[in-house]
């Protein structure tokens, strides 16, 4: 067989998270996030719908601190919009303080990101409904994927301590010695 008529006998498929982040599911949460990112009514909306998912049992177990996480960072945001509009509305005078403590490119495409994980996981219609057995898969392998990217947003929200733990957490001391 020459170089020239070889041909694989099998194609290797496009990766999973690679399916569901070109699915149209996930184009379409992409473009909500734009808006609701900036209306703190949505984020808190959408804070509550996540809250409703069942994250204790099946597989969204495996992220629910990190979605956890999302959720506090969604309330927080609202707050912070809150908090800019009411400075705006007591100081016309002020600059824009949306845009005075605008986070980076790089920093608000991944909330972003944040955001439409988040929003695909709550709706239904995604690249395996939720309603079929295994239907939480997607929402899983997307949400793992966007909580490895943004990371350094997700940080400051993470829980200290393990929810619904009997016992106490490992403290290090100085010289490096747990107990």
């Amino acid at each position: 067989m020459t170089e020239q008529t070889w041909t694989p006998l099998f194609r290797t498929p496009t990766p999973t998270v690679t399916k569901i982040v070109r699915s149209h599911a996930f184009l379409r949460s992409r473009e909500r996030s734009v808006t609701i990112i900036e209306n703190s009514e949505e984020l808190r909306a959408l804070a509550d719908l996540v809250d409703t998912v069942d994250q204790a049992s099946g597989p969204l177990a495996a992220v629910a601190d990190r979605v956890a996480a999302a959720v506090r960072f969604l309330r927080d945001r609202a707050n912070r919009l809150d908090d800019a509009a009411a400075l705006t509305h007591n100081s016309p005078h002020m600059d824009d303080p949306k845009n005075s403590d605008a986070p980076s490119a790089g920093v608000a495409t991944r909330e972003r990101l944040l955001v439409a994980s988040l929003h695909y996981l709550v709706t239904p219609d995604d690249l395996v409904p939720d309603f079929r057995a295994g239907g939480y898969i997607d929402d899983v392998l997307l949400l793992a994927w966007v909580f490895g990217v943004a990371t350094n947003e997700l940080t400051r929200y993470l829980a200290d301590e393990p929810e619904d733990s009997g016992t106490a957490p490992l403290r290090t001391w100085p010289d490096g010695v747990s107990g």
